[in-house]
C-alpha cells in the first residue's frame, strides 16, 4: 500500500525518489517523484491500490491497471503526459508519467472564486477537444471517462490545457464484442447518465467537458447539486453569449444521440465563436498540436485581457496564435538603405563593442559574479550540376552510395562540397578565431578547459562519424568548467546529428573571443538552455531537434561582413538552416542586416536596442524595445522618484547607442516634461574625456547625472565623483557586472539604470508561483553537481544577457513551430520570417523577460522595462514598478 511510501522513499533501485503524495483514492495513488537518471526531472508515479481481498478480483484490478498502462503508452498527443516507465515491486504495480507543472482548473476556480472569462474558457475547451478528437480516432476509440476541472492542467511553460488522469480510461471494444464492458462511473456531477449504466463512448466525454465548461463559466459546482441538471448558464452569468448557451444545452443533453456526435463537430462550433466574437480563428483538420488546436487573432480583434494575478482569466492563450497585420499579406517593404558607418563601439543595449579590459568589480555578497571562468532532410528542389546526362547519373549513384554509407553527416557534407568550400570554417584574423563552428573549431580557449575543447574539435574534424573521442574530451571539459556553454552546445549538436531525427539549424552570432568574450559566454548560455529545453521536451513537431552553430566575430566589428557572407553560403548549402540569433551589439547588427536581408535570412537580436534598427529591414527582429522606450522610463523615474529637476547628460555623439539613448531621454525629460538638461560630451573608451566632463559638471548645479553609455566608462564617473549623494543613472548597458573597475565601488550605491531583464523580477513582481522552468533549467545545466552556491552568476543565477538570449532563441524556435504547424514540411528562412510576424496579440509568448509580442517593424510591442538600483552594501535591487507589459 502507498501508506508505506512517504517523502524520501525510493523505488526501482533508488532511481525514483518520492517527494510527496499528490492524491489517493479509487484504484490508485499518485506520487510526485524525481528521476535521478534524468537530472532530477519531476515525474508522476501511479501506484495500484487494491482493497479487494478476493484473489480473482485482485487479479482483475491488476489486469485493469496494466490495461491503463497499455492504453496510455500508445497515446501520442502533446497535451497528454507520456508514459515513460512501468514496473512491479513485490505485489505493487507502478506507472511513471511525465509531470505537467501547472495549475489545474479546480485549483484555479478555488483561487479566483469567480467565473472564468468566456474567451479563455472556450480556448481551453478547444484544446481539450483537440485531445478528444485524437482519442476518438484511435482504433479502438479511447474514452477518458473522468473529464472535470481537476483533470485539466494549464501548463506553466506552454500555457496550454493538458488532459491528465486517465485512471478509468479505456479503449472501447467493438460493438459485436462478447466482452462485457466494465462499469466506470466517473465523477458525479460531470459524468453523463449512460456512464452510470456501464455504457460510454466518445460522446460521453463531450458531456463531461460541457459540464466542466458550465462550471468554469458560472462558478456553480455541479457536485453540490442534483446530477444531470444544469440551469441556463446565462441565468448565472449574464455576461455570457447566447452562442455558448446553445453549445452547452446541446452538449449536456441526457440523450447521447442528441448531443454532438463528435469532438470535431463540437470544436468546430466553439472555434466559430472564438473567430466571430473574439477574433480568433483555427483549423480543425488535424488533432496534432498546433493544427487543430492552432488559433490566431484576426484583424481588428478585441484587445485581449491582461493575465495579471488579479484578473479572472485563464493564464494565456496558445503560443502558436497569430495576429496578422497588413504587412503579412502585402509585399515586404523595400529594404532600407544601409546605415552610415558607425563607430566600432556602437551600442547594443548592454556593452560596448571594443574597450580595454578592466578588472571586474568584486562580487556582491549575495550576488557573486561568475569567473570567465534525424534523418537528414534534403532540399525540396535540389538543382543538379550543369553536366552531361551521364555525369548526372553518376552523381546520383554517388549520392545514393553516400546516403547509405555516410548517413546524416555524409549527406550534409556531400551537399556542402557540391556548392564549393564549406561555410562552416574558422580563420585566424588579427589573433582571433573568426567564423562559424559546428564543434570542429573552438573559440573560447582562454578558459581552464580550452585545450580540451581544442582537442575535441580536432577529433571531430578528423572523423565526424567517430564521435566518441570528441564526446569524451567535451565531457572532461565540462567537468572542469560546468558553465562552459560552448562545450555543452557542441556536445548537444553531436547528439542531434547522430540521433537520426530531423533537425533545424540556427546560427548564434556573438563575440566569443576578445575583450567582450563575457557577453558571448552569456549569449551561448541562454541559447543552450533553450536548445536543451526544446530537445529534451520534444517541443518541436515531428520529433525535430535543435542544432546550434556558433558564429564568432570577436572584438572586430569589420569581421561581421565576413561572417555574414558565410551565413549566406550556409543557407545555400544546408536546407536545415533557418535564421540567426544575434548579434548583441547594435553596431554589429547594423553591419550584418544588409547582407542577410538581401538573401532573405531572418535575424533576431537579443539586446541590440538602437533606435536606428526600427524598420531597418523586414528580416530583422528583436526581443528588446528600442532605446526610446527606456529613455522615456528613465526620464519619468528621474523626475518622479528621484525628484530631479536639472540633469547633466553625458553622451558620445559618435556612438549610435549612446547618442540615441541620450536623445530619447532628453526629448522626454526636457521637451515633454519641461525640465532642465545640461550636456557633457565624452568619447567612449577614453577615460580622460570622461574625467574632464565630470570635473566640468561639478561646477554646475545638478540633481542627477544621466550617463548614456557603457559600464566600463561609467566606472570612471563613479571613481571621480565629488563627495556627496549625487545619483548617477543610465541605460541597460550599465548592467554588465564584470565591466566595473574596483575604484568605482565606493560610489556604486549611487547607481541606477534601466534594464530589460533581471533574475529576481518574477519574485519582486510577486509572480513567484508562475516562474518559468528556465530558472531551474539554468541551474541544472551549469551547476549540475551543486558545487556552486545559490546566487552565483554564471552557475545558478542568470544575468540579463543570458535571459534575453534565451528569450530570443525561444522566440525563433516558437516561430519555427508555427511554420511546422501550418503545414510547412521543411520551413525555409522566408517561412520563419512570416511566422515571426505572427507572434503578436493573442499569439504573444511569455518570455522570462516579459511578454514578447512582435510588431510589424520587428520591435517588441509594449515590452517590460525595469529600473534597478544599488544599495549601500553593493546589492542590486529592482524597483517594484515597471513600464510595459510583463505577463501576456
Amino acid at each position: 500500500m502507498s501508506s508505506s511510501l512517504s517523502s524520501g522513499s525510493r523505488l526501482q533501485g533508488g532511481r525514483y525518489i518520492i517527494k510527496k503524495i499528490l492524491g489517493q483514492g479509487g484504484m490508485g495513488a499518485a506520487l510526485l517523484a524525481t528521476d535521478i537518471r534524468l537530472d532530477g526531472k519531476s515525474v508522476v508515479i501511479k501506484e495500484l491500490i487494491s482493497d479487494n481481498v478476493d484473489q480473482n478480483h485482485r487479479l482483475e484490478d491488476v489486469r485493469n491497471f496494466k490495461r491503463e498502462v497499455a492504453t496510455l503508452a500508445h497515446i501520442d498527443h502533446p497535451l497528454v503526459p507520456n508514459v515513460t516507465d512501468h514496473f512491479q515491486e513485490g505485489t505493487r504495480y507502478f506507472m511513471v508519467q511525465e509531470y505537467v507543472d501547472g495549475e489545474n482548473l479546480e485549483e484555479r476556480l478555488n483561487r479566483i472564486n469567480q467565473p472564468m472569462n468566456e474567451r479563455e474558457a472556450l480556448i481551453c475547451a478547444s484544446e481539450v477537444l483537440d485531445v478528444l478528437d485524437y482519442l476518438s480516432q484511435q482504433m479502438p476509440p479511447i474514452v477518458h471517462r473522468d473529464i472535470k476541472p481537476a483533470n485539466i492542467i494549464i501548463g506553466t511553460r506552454d500555457r496550454r490545457a493538458h488532459l491528465v488522469d486517465f485512471g478509468i480510461a479505456r479503449a472501447d471494444e467493438a460493438r459485436n464484442s462478447k466482452r462485457k464492458q466494465t462499469s466506470a462511473l466517473g465523477t458525479p456531477g460531470y459524468a453523463p447518465p449512460e456512464q452510470y449504466q456501464g455504457n460510454a463512448d466518445p460522446r460521453s466525454d463531450l458531456y463531461a467537458l460541457a459540464a466542466t465548461l458550465h462550471h468554469l463559466l458560472t462558478n456553480r459546482d455541479p457536485r453540490n447539486h442534483p446530477p444531470f441538471y444544469y440551469p441556463a448558464a446565462r441565468s448565472l452569468n449574464q455576461q455570457l453569449s447566447p452562442d455558448i448557451e446553445r453549445i452547452l444545452t446541446k452538449a449536456l443533453n441526457n440523450d447521447i444521440n442528441q448531443r454532438y456526435q463528435s469532438a470535431a463537430a463540437m470544436k468546430n462550433e466553439i472555434d466559430t465563436i472564438l473567430r466571430q466574437r473574439f477574433g480568433i480563428s483555427g483549423n480543425i483538420d488535424s488533432y496534432t498540436l498546433g493544427t487543430s488546436g492552432a488559433m490566431r487573432a484576426i484583424t481588428n480583434a478585441p484587445t485581449r485581457l491582461s493575465n495579471s494575478t488579479s484578473d479572472a482569466t485563464l493564464p494565456s492563450t496558445p503560443q502558436n496564435m497569430s495576429q496578422p497585420t497588413s504587412q503579412n499579406s502585402a509585399t515586404p517593404p523595400t529594404l532600407a538603405p544601409p546605415p552610415p558607418p558607425m563607430n566600432s563601439s556602437v551600442g547594443q543595449g548592454n556593452a560596448a563593442a571594443s574597450f580595454t579590459p578592466v578588472q571586474p568589480l568584486p562580487a556582491f555578497p549575495n550576488q557573486p559574479i561568475s569567473q570567465p571562468g534525424y534523418p537528414y532532410q534534403p532540399p525540396q528542389q535540389m538543382q543538379p550540376p550543369k553536366k552531361r546526362r551521364g555525369g548526372l547519373i553518376l552523381l546520383i549513384v554517388i549520392l545514393l552510395l553516400v546516403l547509405i554509407a555516410g548517413g546524416t553527416f555524409g549527406t550534409y557534407y556531400f551537399l556542402t562540397a557540391s556548392k564549393g568550400s564549406s561555410p562552416i570554417s574558422v580563420t585566424m584574423i588579427k589573433g582571433e578565431p573568426i567564423g562559424i563552428s559546428d564543434g570542429t573549431a573552438a573559440f573560447d580557449t582562454t578558459l581552464e578547459d580550452g585545450s580540451l575543447k581544442t582537442q575535441a574539435a580536432q577529433q571531430l574534424k578528423q572523423d565526424k562519424n567517430n564521435v566518441n573521442a570528441a564526446i569524451s574530451l567535451l565531457n572532461e571539459a565540462t567537468s572542469k568548467n560546468s558553465n562552459d556553454a560552448e562545450a555543452l552546445i557542441y556536445k548537444e549538436d553531436i547528439h542531434v546529428t547522430q540521433s537520426g531525427n530531423p533537425y533545424v539549424t540556427i546560427v548564434v552570432a556573438t563575440m566569443i573571443s576578445g575583450d567582450q568574450v563575457q557577453v558571448g559566454r552569456d549569449d551561448l548560455q541562454g541559447a543552450y538552455v533553450a536548445q536543451k529545453e526544446f530537445n529534451d521536451g520534444a517541443k518541436l513537431r515531428n520529433g525535430t531537434l535543435v542544432r546550434l552553430l556558433i558564429a564568432n566575430t570577436g572584438s572586430q566589428t569589420d569581421a561581421v561582413a565576413t561572417v555574414a557572407q558565410q551565413i549566406v553560403k550556409l543557407q545555400q548549402s544546408d536546407p536545415t538552416f533557418v535564421g540567426v540569433m544575434g548579434w548583441p551589439y547594435s553596431g554589429r547588427t547594423q553591419a550584418a542586416i544588409q547582407i542577410l536581408s538581401q538573401n532573405h535570412i531572418p535575424m533576431i537580436s537579443q539586446t541590440a536596442s538602437s533606435d536606428a534598427l526600427s524598420n531597418a529591414s523586414p528580416y530583422f527582429f528583436r526581443v528588446v524595445p528600442p532605446n526610446k522606450q527606456q529613455g522615456i522610463q528613465a526620464a519619468k523615474y528621474a523626475e518622479q522618484t528621484l525628484h530631479a529637476r536639472t540633469v547633466t547628460l553625458f553622451y558620445d555623439p559618435q556612438d549610435s547607442y549612446s547618442q540615441s539613448l541620450a536623445q530619447d531621454f532628453r526629448q522626454q525629460y526636457e521637451g515633454i516634461d519641461k525640465n532642465k538638461i545640461i550636456t557633457e560630451q565624452y568619447t567612449i573608451g577614453k577615460a580622460d574625456t570622461i574625467a574632464s566632463a565630470v570635473h566640468d559638471s561639478a561646477n554646475k548645479p545638478t540633481d542627477l547625472i544621466y550617463f548614456s553609455g557603457y559600464a566600463t566608462d561609467v566606472s570612471t564617473v563613479l571613481s571621480d565623483l565629488p563627495p556627496g549623494n549625487l545619483p548617477v543613472m543610465g541605460g541597460d548597458a550599465l548592467y554588465e557586472l564584470g565591466g566595473y573597475q574596483s575604484s568605482a565601488r565606493a560610489n556604486f550605491s549611487r547607481l541606477r539604470f534601466t534594464s530589460f531583464a533581471y533574475p529576481d523580477e518574477w519574485d519582486v513582481l510577486k509572480y513567484s508561483a508562475q516562474k518559468p522552468g528556465f530558472f531551474n533549467e539554468y541551474s541544472s545545466a551549469f551547476n549540475p553537481d551543486g558545487q556552486h552556491p545559490g546566487g552565483a552568476y554564471g552557475f545558478t543565477r542568470a544575468d540579463n544577457d543570458v535571459i534575453l538570449s534565451y528569450d530570443a532563441t525561444v522566440t525563433m524556435l516558437t516561430a519555427y513551430n508555427i511554420a511546422l504547424n501550418i503545414g510547412k514540411q521543411n520551413p525555409t528562412p522566408q517561412d520563419l520570417r512570416q511566422a515571426l510576424l505572427k507572434i503578436n496579440g493573442a499569439n504573444a509568448i511569455q518570455g522570462v523577460s516579459g511578454q514578447i509580442s512582435i510588431g510589424a517593424n520587428g520591435d517588441p510591442v509594449d515590452k517590460a522595462i525595469l529600473v534597478l538600483y544599488v544599495d549601500q552594501t553593493g546589492h542590486i535591487h529592482m524597483e517594484p514598478s515597471y513600464l510595459g507589459r510583463f505577463l501576456k
